[in-house]
């Protein structure tokens, strides 16, 4: 009778402290060659200052971005996910009809907790960060056509774990790398004047850890 009670009470004491089969995050890998995060922005630039700022309209293995299933209405204001780049022009270099930029600085990805608007783009930080990088970047502007074309590399330096619908996430791990590109068009083309700079969309992808 009191081996079995002795048994009972190891079993409860192991239930109740061993950390063993406690299941941590889904980890959202930046695999080589996969395709992660989907997004869309604008950017303006101030002097050698650019902020480029939008929402995430898809993340691998998150099954809707959007707190909507309605298509017609998955946009900025509805979106799970935004984010905020601030980076600074470290050399600008002219080709023929080509400018070609390259800025560094940091990007962060956040988990909204309110409706963002491209009116205010502060909006795009007022959630809670998820994940923060280093980001080295090119910008090619062709100033005939007024569009641009952007690669950047980012480079992960902290994550902090979300939930959507019921499971605990982690976006990428410290130390992975991913690559963004985007397309976008000036404001200027349309004969209007900024804000925004300009508009653009696009992807990013795993590189390697």
């Amino acid at each position: 009778m009191q081996s079995s009670k002795a048994i009972g009470t190891l079993l409860v004491l192991t239930i109740c402290v061993c950390p063993c089969f406690a299941s941590g995050p889904t980890e959202i890998p930046f695999n080589s060659g996969q395709i992660v995060l989907e997004v869309v922005g604008q950017v303006n630039n101030s002097g050698s200052n650019s902020v480029q700022f939008g929402y995430v309209s898809k993340v691998a293995g998150v099954g809707n971005a959007f707190l909507t299933n309605s298509a017609a209405d998955q946009n900025e204001s509805t979106a799970r996910f935004t984010f905020y780049t601030e980076v600074v022009n470290r050399r600008v270099t002219t080709n023929g009809p080509l400018t070609i930029i390259v800025r560094e600085g940091t990007t962060t990805v956040y988990l909204n907790t309110s409706p963002a608007t491209f009116s205010s783009p502060d909006s795009f930080r007022s959630g809670t960060p998820i994940e923060t990088s280093v980001i080295h970047q090119q910008v090619i502007v062709d100033t005939i056509e007024r569009t641009f074309t952007v690669v950047n590399l980012n480079t992960i330096t902290s994550t902090e774990r979300f939930w959507a619908d019921g499971t605990e996430f982690e976006l990428g791990d410290v130390g992975q790398i991913f690559k963004t590109r985007l397309v976008g068009v000036l404001k200027v083309r349309d004969g209007s004047t900024p804000p925004p700079t300009g508009y653009f969309s696009g992807y990013s992808e795993g590189v390697r850890k």
